[in-house]
C-alpha cells in the first residue's frame, strides 16, 4: 500500500490518525527491508562469485606444481565445502538465508568447473558432451533439495550447454532451423514442467522459475518466425531436417503429455489454466506441422502469417493473465515484447522506405511518443496493482 491510499482511507474515516501513522511507518520499514534484502542478495552473489574465482585462480596459478591428487582434493573440497557452508547458514540454522543460497549456487557452478579441470588432468576432451551431462546430473538433485529457483535456472542453462555440445559433435545432423525448432519446443516443455511442480506446494518457487524461463525462451524464438526473411532463407537453404530425430520427437511427446496433464488437473490452480495450456499446445503443434512441411510446396507466407498471429495472441494472453493475477512481471514481459514487435516490424514491413530521411524522422517521433505513453501506462498499471493489493489487505 502507498501513502496516498492510506491518506485516502484516513480522509474517508476508515482508519484513525494513529492507525494511519502506524501503517505509514510499517510501509516505510517494509520498503527499507526490501531494499536492504536486494542489496544483501547482490553483495552475497558477488561475494560468492569472487570467492569462486579466487579459488579457481589460485588452483590455476599453481596448477603445474601441484600433484594431481592435490588438485582434485582442492577442487572437490572447495565445492563440497561451499555446499556444506551454504546449507548450514542458509537452510539448517537459517541465520543467513540469502548468503546460504548464494553459496549453494556457487557450489553448483564450482562443481562444473571441477569436472572440466579434473578432465583436463586426465586428458579427457574438454568439450565432451558427457562432462556437461555429469554437471547437469549433479545440479538437478540440488534444485529439489534446496527448492532453489536460482539452481533451476542454472540447470536449464547447463542443459542448453549440453545440447549445444551435442550439436557441435554431430554438426552434420543439425542446422539453424533444427536449433530454432528445438529451443521453441524446449521453452514450451519448461513451461509445462513448471506447471507440474505445483502438485507439491513446496516447489512453487521452482515452478515459477521454470515457467518464466519457458516464456523467456519461447517468445524470442517465436518472434524470429514472425519475419518473412526467415522463410525466404529457409526456402533458399532447403534444409534437410526432419522432425523424425529421436530427441526432437521425444521432447515434443513429453511436452504434449505434460501440457495435457496440466490441462486436466490444473495443479497451479490457475483461473486461466485452459487458455494457457491450449495456447502452448497450439504453438507446439503448429511448429510440428511446420517441421513436417519444410520439404513441401506449401507457401511459407502461410506460416509467416500464422506465427505472427500466434505471437500477437501470446502477447495479448500475457497481458490478460498479468492483469488477472496482478503480476507486474508478466505485464512487463508482454509490454517489452509488444514494443519490440512494433519497432522491428517497422523495419520488416517498410524496409523499402528506409532510404528516405522523412521515414526515419516520422518513425523516430512515433517511437519517442510511444515510449513516453508506454512508461506512463506501465506506471499506472503498477500503481493500480498496489492499490488493489492494499485494498484487499485492508478489507481482509
Amino acid at each position: 500500500m502507498d501513502k496516498d491510499q492510506i491518506n485516502k482511507w484516513l480522509a474517508e474515516g476508515k482508519i484513525t490518525q494513529e492507525q494511519a501513522t502506524m501503517m505509514i511507518e510499517e510501509n516505510e520499514a517494509e520498503h527499507k527491508e526490501k531494499s536492504s534484502n536486494k542489496f544483501i542478495t547482490t553483495i552475497s552473489v558477488l561475494g560468492s562469485i569472487f570467492l569462486g574465482l579466487g579459488v579457481i585462480w589460485v588452483v590455476a596459478a599453481n596448477w603445474d606444481g601441484m600433484p594431481d591428487i592435490l588438485k582434485i582434493v582442492v577442487l572437490l573440497g572447495s565445492t563440497f565445502g561451499l555446499l556444506y557452508l551454504g546449507y548450514e547458514i542458509g537452510f539448517h540454522k537459517k541465520s543467513l538465508p540469502r548468503t546460504g543460497h548464494s553459496l549453494v549456487l556457487l557450489a553448483a557452478i564450482m562443481f562444473g568447473a571441477s569436472i572440466f579441470l579434473i578432465a583436463q588432468i586426465y586428458n579427457v576432451e574438454a568439450n565432451a558432451s558427457f562432462l556437461t551431462l555429469i554437471w547437469l546430473m549433479g545440479i538437478i538433485p540440488l534444485v529439489y533439495i534446496f527448492q532453489s529457483p536460482l539452481l533451476a535456472v542454472l540447470s536449464c542453462i547447463v542443459f542448453c550447454i549440453w545440447f549445444n555440445t551435442l550439436i557441435i559433435s554431430n554438426i552434420d545432423d543439425f542446422n539453424i532451423p533444427s536449433l530454432l525448432f528445438f529451443y521453441e519446443t524446449f521453452g514450451i516443455l519448461l513451461f509445462a514442467l513448471g506447471g507440474l511442480h505445483y502438485f507439491m506446494e513446496k516447489y512453487a518457487k521452482v515452478a515459477r522459475a521454470y515457467r518464466l524461463l519457458g516464456i523467456y525462451l519461447t517468445l524470442p524464438i517465436l518472434f524470429i518466425f514472425t519475419f518473412k526473411y526467415v522463410y525466404l532463407g529457409l526456402q533458399d537453404m532447403n534444409p534437410e531436417f526432419e522432425m523424425g530425430t529421436p530427441m526432437m520427437i521425444g521432447i515434443y511427446a513429453v511436452a504434449t503429455i505434460m501440457l495435457l496433464i496440466n490441462l486436466k488437473y490444473n495443479p497451479s490452480k490457475s483461473k486461466t489454466n485452459l487458455i494457457e495450456n491450449v495456447a502452448c499446445l497450439i504453438i507446439l503443434n503448429v511448429l510440428f506441422i511446420f517441421n513436417l512441411t519444410l520439404k513441401s510446396n506449401i507457401s511459407y507466407l502461410i506460416f509467416w502469417a500464422i506465427f505472427n498471429i500466434l505471437f500477437i495472441g501470446l502477447i495479448v494472453l500475457l497481458f490478460r493473465i498479468g492483469f488477472n493475477r496482478m503480476d507486474m512481471r508478466l505485464v512487463n514481459i508482454a509490454s517489452m515484447n509488444a514494443f519490440g514487435f512494433i519497432v522491428f516490424k517497422f523495419f520488416d514491413i517498410f524496409a523499402g522506405l528506409l532510404n528516405n530521411g522523412i521515414t526515419w524522422i516520422i518513425f523516430g517521433v512515433l517511437l519517442l511518443a510511444g515510449s513516453i505513453l508506454f512508461e506512463k501506462k506501465r506506471r499506472e498499471i503498477r500503481e493500480r496493482f498496489k492499490k488493489a493489493s492494499a485494498s484487499s489487505q485492508a478489507n481482509g
